[in-house]
């Protein structure tokens, strides 16, 4: 059973993610406790938290400011995982594959072809394909053996607010092109074409980023709310 303080950071970073605090704005630990119901033990821990992970900003003097995303910042993370993403690959096309890691990117692609043989793209599809997708750069990850490299993508990958909009925007044609890609990318590296197989990635994460991009910016323009740039971030 999750603490009163894990509580409070779930509760608290739901919000977040879900626009209730604009962006730039402050939140106060005296008023958060008062409206949570809680000492401002657990809500000082909490916002600790939040600011590691990117969703606040702290500021001497001021506290805990709501960090700001737009659609250029998106774009600027796209653009430094694209090339991290292609070197990952071509690192993994000049090794070569193990036979285990072969057999776990095997299985992936095996399991998306099973995947896309459902009815509906229902929630759960959507959770099943995330997980899909993500155990196929992970493992992508693991065979270039390089932990710098692992930690500079990972940190990439976890920007606020890029998994809630990468879920609103899956559907088949997502799911089935992104597929295609994946097999293309494991059939070059396979080959051992180092060139092909960076060019294939880098693409990849760019039709990726257009996908997401074109969904933030609709957002933006509907509601102005924390995904929104300002100086605050």
């Amino acid at each position: 059973m999750a603490t009163r303080g894990v509580s409070i950071t779930n509760e608290l970073r739901d919000a977040l993610l879900g626009g209730e605090y604009p962006g730039g704005s402050r939140l106060n630990e005296v008023d958060l406790s008062l409206q949570l119901d809680v000492s401002r033990t657990p809500v000082r821990a909490a916002l600790s938290t939040l600011a590691a992970e990117g969703l606040l900003v702290y500021r001497p003097n001021s506290g805990y400011v709501v960090r700001a995303f737009g659609a250029n910042d998106v774009n600027n993370v796209y653009t430094v995982r694209a090339a991290l993403e292609g070197l990952c690959v071509r690192l993994v096309a000049e090794r070569g594959l193990s036979d285990a890691e072969r057999g776990l990117l095997h299985k992936v692609l095996t399991e998306t072809d099973d995947l896309l043989k459902r009815a509906d793209c229902d929630e759960s599809v959507k959770h099943l394909w995330i997980s899909l997708n993500e155990r196929f750069h992970e493992t992508m990850l693991d065979a270039t053996q390089n932990s710098h490299l692992a930690a500079m993508l990972r940190k990439s990958r976890s920007v606020p607010y890029l998994k809630q909009m990468k879920f609103q925007s899956i559907n088949w044609d997502v799911i089935t092109r992104a597929h295609d890609e994946h097999q293309q990318i494991f059939g070059a590296i396979t080959a051992r074409q180092v060139a092909r197989a960076e060019s294939l990635a880098i693409e990849h994460i760019y039709r990726s980023s257009q996908q997401v991009l074109d969904l933030w910016r609709k957002m933006e323009a509907r509601k102005p709310v924390s995904i929104v740039s300002s100086k605050a971030a």
